[in-house]
C-alpha cells in the first residue's frame, strides 16, 4: 500500500493542466485534474487488483458532462520499463467515504514508461456523469511493492489534498490516500464536455427530445401576424428559412408552400380552425414527421 515506499522520480513530461476551467463556447473539451504541475514522485506500493485514482468535479451548472478521455502518469527511477498491460481504467458515481458503483471501465490499458498516458472513451460515446463528485482510478493487474525499479503511478509531491485522492486496498476497501501517508496528488486527469448546451443537448446519445410549434414561423415563441409574414418572405423574396421548417407547415400536409400562411391569416384573423398540433403549446418533433427541425425556439426549451 502506499505507505510501504515510495520514491522520487521526475516524469519527462510535463503536466501543465487547468484545475479551474472555465468555459468557453458550446463544443469545447476542457481537461480537469488536481494537480497544476508536473508528476515528481512515483510509488511501487501497489498489489495486483488494488486501485488509485482521483475524486474530480465540475461546477452544478455543468452537470451532466460526458469523459471523453482519461490521462494517468506513469513512470519508474530508471525510465526503461517495457511497455505494460494494467487491470482497467473505472469511472465510480461518487466521491469518498465511497464511490459506490462503476459507471463504466476500459478494461487492459496499455502504458508507457515516462508519459502522461491517454485513454480514449469516446469510441463508446463518452462517459455520462449526471453529478459531482465522481471517482476516476487505475486498477493494478501485477504487484509492484517493495519492487524499487518498477514502473507504477505518479504523484505530485506536493501535498495531498483530502478528500481527493483515493485508494481501493486489498484489505481495507476504499481510504482517503493522504490519511495513508500520500504526499501529493495523483497525476491523473480526465477530458470531458459538457452534456448541455445552451439548454440544448449535443446531437448523440442522451439528447433531449426537440420541440415545436406549429405555426411558429419565425421562431420567436409565438403566433402572430409576423409569422404569415416571414413564410411569404422565405417563399417569394428569398429570405431566411425556420430553423425548424416543420413549424412552417402551418396546414401539416407535409410541404411548405402559399397554402401555408394562408391557413395561418385565416385562422387569426378570419376565424378558421386552429392550426394542427403541436398548437398553440410545444410538441415534441420526431423524424416521422414530413419536415426537418434543427432547432426550436426559445420558449420550446
Amino acid at each position: 500500500m502506499v505507505q510501504r515506499t515510495c520514491i522520487r522520480f521526475v516524469v519527462s513530461v510535463c503536466f501543465a493542466l487547468l484545475s479551474t476551467v472555465v468555459w468557453g463556447q458550446c463544443g469545447d473539451e476542457f481537461p480537469l485534474s488536481n494537480t497544476e504541475g508536473a508528476g515528481q514522485v512515483m510509488c511501487p506500493c501497489f498489489v495486483a487488483g488494488e486501485e488509485a485514482g482521483v475524486v474530480l468535479e465540475v461546477a452544478p451548472e455543468e452537470y451532466p458532462i460526458e469523459i471523453l478521455r482519461i490521462g494517468v502518469a506513469w513512470g519508474s527511477v530508471l525510465g526503461d520499463t517495457p511497455n505494460m498491460l494494467q487491470g482497467a481504467l473505472h469511472i465510480y458515481e461518487n466521491g469518498l467515504p465511497n464511490p459506490g458503483a462503476r459507471l463504466a471501465s476500459l478494461e487492459g490499458p496499455a502504458f508507457v514508461d515516462g508519459f502522461i498516458n491517454e485513454f480514449s472513451l469516446e469510441e463508446q460515446g463518452g462517459v455520462r456523469v449526471e453529478s459531482g463528485p465522481f471517482t476516476v482510478t487505475m486498477e493494478f493487474s501485477d504487484t509492484n511493492a517493495e519492487m524499487l525499479t518498477a514502473a507504477s503511478m505518479v504523484h505530485d509531491g506536493d501535498g495531498c489534498q483530502p478528500g481527493k485522492n483515493v485508494v481501493k486496498a486489498i484489505p481495507g476497501g476504499w481510504s482517503d490516500a493522504c490519511a495513508l501517508g500520500l504526499s501529493g496528488d495523483w497525476v491523473m486527469q480526465v477530458v470531458y464536455r459538457s452534456v448541455n448546451c445552451d439548454g440544448e443537448e449535443p446531437v448523440g446519445g442522451n439528447e433531449l427530445p426537440l420541440m415545436f410549434m406549429r405555426g411558429d414561423d419565425n421562431s420567436d415563441g409565438r403566433i402572430d401576424l409576423s409569422d404569415p409574414i416571414f413564410s411569404l418572405v422565405h417563399q417569394f423574396t428569398g429570405g431566411p428559412s425556420s430553423g425548424c421548417m416543420e413549424s412552417m407547415d402551418s396546414n401539416d400536409d407535409g410541404q411548405v408552400n402559399i397554402t401555408d400562411p394562408i391557413y395561418s391569416l385565416t385562422h387569426l384573423f378570419a376565424g378558421g380552425p386552429a392550426l394542427p398540433a403541436p398548437y398553440p403549446d410545444c410538441g415534441v418533433w420526431t423524424e416521422e414527421a414530413g419536415l426537418v427541425c434543427e432547432t426550436a425556439p426559445a420558449s420550446c426549451n
